[in-house]
């Protein structure tokens, strides 16, 4: 029989024990698949002038995706052979040649890549169409997303994964040929040797996680470059993370097992010594498993995040349902008529007054305002708009922005779906005249509008508005509300030829939205499939971890069972051991992460808690979850009766 009826039959015989990996991989290339062929999309290519960001961040998903699944697929293959050692020693005993061995499990990684390559394609196909679609409507494209197989995505993938399947297949084939008999029939009962560790490395561990964590909580984006900053802290923390675990956490437990006090109460000898001595070869999953479950968090905190900042900036984009310029009654009326002609319902008209002042800062240095202009309004104004358009709650915003005397609020302009400025404290001129800016924040009142939509906003108390006004042009702008807001691009047209210089004076509801702001739906929607895949790579990664160790732990329980070691102090020490090894990264990733969207805040400008909490807490409860179900299949298998 040759090789690769050898390899063909293992695989049949072993499909239950690839299980799980079969099906990671399948999810994997079918994923991958989508994230690459938007950029092939044709519909898509026309759209990237504008829509920049979802090619890009397509991209990048995918290449993060390739990442992720080549360690998840080499640190399951580690696995797969650890586990068959003694079947390779039997091979060997047989006489057959490492060779040969060797070529069996070369071939037989390749057919499972090749199956799930096979399969992961058809699915990746066949889901395609739902996977454009439901990104189009992320986008909030109004036409259809064609259906097309993209030959491009599809040799794209059959090399990427062809070549990571190749590799894995020589590394088989190289490891097996090295192998000695001895090594594998004694393979379950080699004692792991005590891990070497170093105070120093361990120090820079802590140290560079710290230095990423100060970088990040205090980033300010006029002084350093995002790009440059973000790799940077990636760098830190993920270098830190695996010196951590590396030797940080290697110096801890070897405290621990010298502890009397610690070490020698209930089960915790077997539990912290088991997790000690295998350090030395379990500190890179371990490293790994708090990357990808900082990955995890991250990105489903972020799509949560995107999504809830689009909903909060349409309002401030948009406002009303249609705007103009004009302090003449007879314009006014004139607007009333033709929307008691038309199809809609005039819901009301909120008329703001504010003026265009010049703005200069005392000591900030940062570009503020475009050309030192502004818009300026006083308190009443702003509270009048939000309670026209029942925005919020509006009783607490408004104690927030009410102004003192000689303490004014800074508002964003609606152009700006986020600014990293941060100008509260700084004193500012308006007109000549001092004023401390108290506060900073972005609230609907002119919206993205033609002449102002990109000017800030600063509210004075009403008497300082009075007082500033006097030397300047009043604007008097007029926000209509009317029913059927989204059909009514011909009343906006009729309107325009009542007002003065209409084109320039009057803004529909369409007109305000800026691109910028259609990149959030794919970014929520990528990230959504991206942190599950994440999930699924941590759970994987995590699995077989576990397993791995049960599969070396099993020699152990079983001569603890027989000197009289119970089920339940069994039970006990899996769930103190598995733990230490499992929840352990898990803390560490959800805290990375929890910095992660610090700095996003810090970026955007905008407060996430929601988001933050909203990411972290399904995580949390599925990781218990799995944790239990772990544990019990753990202890299933090490006590299990023979």
């Amino acid at each position: 029989m040759n090789s690769f009826k050898i390899a063909y039959k293992l695989l049949k015989n072993n499909l239950k024990i690839y299980g799980l990996y079969f099906l990671v991989l399948v999810v994997t290339v079918a994923t991958y698949y989508n994230f690459t062929a938007i950029q092939y999309n044709e519909m898509f290519v026309q759209l990237t002038e504008r829509l920049q960001s979802a090619v890009v961040a397509s991209a990048t998903s995918g290449f993060v995706l390739i990442c992720t699944v080549i360690f998840f697929m080499w640190h399951a293959n580690g696995f797969f052979l650890k586990q068959r050692q003694k079947e390779t020693g039997l091979y060997m005993l047989m006489g057959i040649s490492t060779s040969k061995i060797g070529r069996v499990f070369a071939i037989e990684s390749i057919l499972i890549g090749s199956l799930s390559l096979t399969i992961g394609l058809f699915v990746g196909i066949l889901f395609s169409k739902l996977f454009l679609m439901l990104l189009g409507k992320a986008m909030m494209l109004e036409e259809g997303v064609p259906f097309s197989i993209s030959a491009e995505a599809i040799i794209q993938l059959v090399i990427v994964f062809g070549c990571i399947f190749v590799v894995l297949g020589m590394k088989n084939y190289r490891v097996v040929k090295k192998t000695q008999l001895i090594n594998m029939l004694n393979a379950a009962k080699e004692m792991p040797s005590p891990p070497k560790y170093s105070f120093k490395k361990g120090f820079i561990g802590v140290l560079l996680i710290a230095a990423g964590y100060v970088v990040a909580l205090n980033f300010k984006p006029w002084d350093l470059d995002l790009l440059l900053s973000a790799m940077g802290i990636l760098i830190l923390v993920s270098l830190g993370t695996y010196l951590f675990f590396g030797s940080s956490l290697t110096i801890i437990l070897g405290k621990l097992t010298k502890s009397k006090k610690i070490i020698y109460k209930d089960v915790r000898l077997v539990s912290i010594s088991n997790i000690f001595f295998r350090q030395k070869v379990n500190y890179r999953s371990l490293a790994m498993t708090a990357i990808l479950a900082a990955a995890t968090v991250t990105a489903f905190s972020v799509s949560i995040a995107f999504k809830q900042f689009e909903v909060k900036h349409e309002m401030t984009e948009s406002p009303y349902s249609l705007s103009y310029v004009s302090n003449s009654n007879r314009v006014k009326e004139a607007v009333k008529e033709v929307i008691q002609e038309s199809q809609h319902d005039l819901i009301g008209i909120n008329e703001i007054q504010f003026f265009i002042g010049h703005v200069q800062y005392v000591d900030n240095e940062q570009k503020i305002d475009r050309n030192n202009e502004a818009i300026i309004t006083s308190y009443s104004q702003m509270k009048k708009t939000l309670e026209f358009l029942d925005y919020g709650n509006k009783t607490s915003i408004l104690n927030q922005i009410k102004p003192e005397r000689k303490e004014i609020t800074f508002i964003l302009n609606a152009n700006e779906m986020a600014s990293p400025i941060y100008v509260v404290g700084e004193e500012v001129s308006l007109n000549g005249k001092n004023f401390l800016i108290s506060e900073h924040t972005q609230l609907p009142f002119t919206g993205n509008i033609k002449k102002y939509g990109n000017k800030n906003i600063y509210i004075l108390n009403d008497s300082d508005y009075q007082e500033l006004r006097k030397n300047s042009s009043e604007i008097i702008l007029n926000g209509v509300r009317i029913t059927g807001e989204k059909e009514s691009e011909e009343t906006v047209k009729r309107i325009k030829d009542v007002v003065p210089d209409g084109d320039e004076n009057v803004n529909g509801l369409h007109q305000n939205f800026i691109w910028e702001y259609y990149a959030l739906g794919p970014l929520f929607f990528l990230g959504l499939i991206m942190s599950l895949v994440f999930m699924l790579a941590t759970f994987s990664t995590i699995y077989f971890k576990i397993l791995s160790d049960a599969f070396t732990d099993k020699e152990q329980y079983s001569m603890l069972k027989k000197i009289g070691m119970s089920k339940k102090e069994v039970q006990r020490s899996v769930y103190l051991q598995v733990g230490i090894a499992f929840l352990l990264p898990v803390i560490v990733g959800m805290l990375h992460s929890v910095v992660a969207m610090n700095m996003l805040e810090q970026i955007m400008n905008v407060r996430f808690t929601i988001p933050i909490l909203s990411g972290i807490g399904p995580f949390v409860l599925i990781m218990v979850a799995f944790y239990i179900g772990l544990c019990k299949n753990y202890t299933k298998l090490v006590y299990e009766e023979k």
